[in-house]
């Protein structure tokens, strides 16, 4: 898979439907980048930097990268449903893990499950080993927290997202050492990350 997402980053057809998040607005509530490019760009530099603070590997943090590139991609089309577009544009590119697709299509689910909460359907026992059983619980927390990098106040401003990592930690599917903040110097100095950089070995 790894070597897949290398090259789909890298592919000029690719970066060019990326590129189309330019022109995607966003809730000026949720986020303070100005378009899903930006967003996207931040999610991609934080989501690398928060996969090296917590010591994982190379190919996971060549996951991460693409993630961040490719999560909101269907905000290009049918904003409602723009996970499962973000998904079919990538099969159409010959991206079919079902691991990565899991965690385009669940990125997003720390809302939902904390709206049943609040109205006293949470989700049962069941239901979070169904997702840990699809997503890597940790890289997958990780990426949530990247993703609300241009939030005022950052992932702890989002309450679904604190709920979501302090339920998943009660249950013993998230190590309560995972960080989620990236330092203020390091975060300032927004290195540029790609996929073939990260998968490139190291000397």
């Amino acid at each position: 898979m790894i070597a897949v997402l290398v090259k789909l980053t890298q592919a000029p057809l690719f970066q060019a439907e990326y590129a189309r998040l330019k022109d995607v607005t966003l809730s000026e509530e949720r986020h303070a980048s100005a378009n899903a490019y930006e967003h996207s760009e931040l999610v991609r530099r934080t989501a690398v930097m928060l996969g090296k603070i917590n010591k994982r590997s190379a190919d996971e943090l060549v996951i991460l990268d693409a993630l961040g590139m490719a999560h909101d991609m269907g905000k290009a089309g049918d904003r409602s449903q723009h996970a499962e577009e973000s998904m079919r544009i990538l099969q159409r590119y010959g991206v079919n893990d079902p691991a990565f697709l899991a965690l385009i299509r669940f990125h997003d689910i720390a809302l939902s499950w904390h709206n049943s909460h609040l109205r006293g359907e949470a989700p049962s026992d069941k239901a979070w080993r169904r997702l840990a059983t699809k997503v890597d619980m940790p890289l997958f927390c990780i990426f949530m927290a990247a993703d609300r990098a241009d939030k005022t106040g950052g992932w702890r401003a989002n309450e679904p997202v604190v709920w979501f990592f302090d339920e998943a930690m009660r249950r013993g599917l998230l190590p309560k050492e995972t960080v989620f903040d990236v330092p203020e110097e390091t975060a300032n100095q927004a290195p540029e990350v790609t996929a073939r950089k990260l998968a490139e070995p190291q000397r």
